[in-house]
């Protein structure tokens, strides 16, 4: 599995942007993927429960913000490139403080959850659905990533 997700990052990085001329937010969009994300929508943003925010920008691009307390950004990055990977399968990388970092998603109806994640650098930090290390937490390696559902608001 991790060799072909490999292959379908190199797929999608040696193409380009969006066959059609759309823009990132076009492509989410599409894709279901506006809005707002969460472990749980009926609780507020926890180091458990981290509430992911897609939103447009003006200039095409989306903005990806993860809050892990209400109000209290953790981290947030500008998704400059995207790519359908399948029919239930997106790219995108995004770029932040941390650098650039390319992502695989796989989304099904209302949830989705990271299949890849990779840093400019080639560091691991999701591969397969599985975390690599830990996050912090201490119990994060080796388990799956988190399917997030869309909230209603």
């Amino acid at each position: 599995m991790y060799r072909r997700l490999l292959l379908v990052l190199a797929l999608v990085l040696g193409t380009p942007a969006t066959a059609s001329a759309e823009t990132v937010a076009q492509t989410l969009r599409q894709f279901g993927l506006l809005g707002t994300w969460a472990d749980d929508c009926s609780k507020p943003a926890a180091n458990n429960n981290f509430h992911t925010v897609y939103a447009p920008l003006k200039n095409g691009n989306v903005e990806r913000t993860y809050y892990n307390a209400p109000g209290k950004i953790y981290n947030q990055y500008v998704l400059q490139r995207v790519n359908r990977v399948s029919s239930d399968q997106l790219f995108y990388s995004q770029k932040g403080s941390a650098g650039r970092i390319d992502v695989v998603l796989i989304v099904t109806g209302n949830r989705y959850h990271v299949l890849s994640s990779q840093n400019q650098n080639g560091k691991v930090y999701v591969r397969d659905g599985k975390f690599t290390e830990h996050a912090g937490d201490g119990k994060s390696a080796g388990l799956e990533s988190p399917w997030q559902t869309k909230c209603n608001n």
